[in-house]
């Protein structure tokens, strides 16, 4: 990802990318499981999934989600810049980094009101 004003000054640390197919269904249980804290997978394992899925839109048929997903890997970049130094940014072990619970509080009630409206 790195998309942001320090591109090219700093990489992300490696991790081990999520082997879920894009799925509305697989969106929600990652959230979920971030909310429910019993997830698996880190924050930026997590955003990276969702950061793969928005760039490579096919099948993508639901403008809603595709904010989602959009809103998601936007704001890790933005928590990353505006929460850490360049200098802390080189050095940080990304996996540590947790974005606020209540984001992802707000974006499962997002995607939990659209997906009933949707079947009403």
């Amino acid at each position: 990802m790195g998309r942001n004003r320090y591109v090219g000054s700093w990489n992300e640390s490696n991790f081990i990318e999520i082997d879920w197919s894009f799925s509305k269904e697989n969106l929600v249980d990652l959230i979920k499981s971030v909310v429910n804290k019993t997830n698996q997978y880190t924050h930026q394992q997590i955003c990276n999934w969702c950061d793969k899925h928005y760039m490579n839109e096919d099948g993508l048929n639901d403008e809603k989600l595709y904010g989602i997903l959009e809103d998601i890997s936007a704001q890790w970049d933005l928590y990353l810049t505006n929460t850490f130094s360049l200098k802390e940014l080189q050095q940080l072990d990304f996996s540590k980094v947790k974005l606020p619970i209540e984001w992802f509080e707000g974006w499962l009630k997002e995607l939990t009101y659209h997906f009933l409206n949707r079947s009403l």
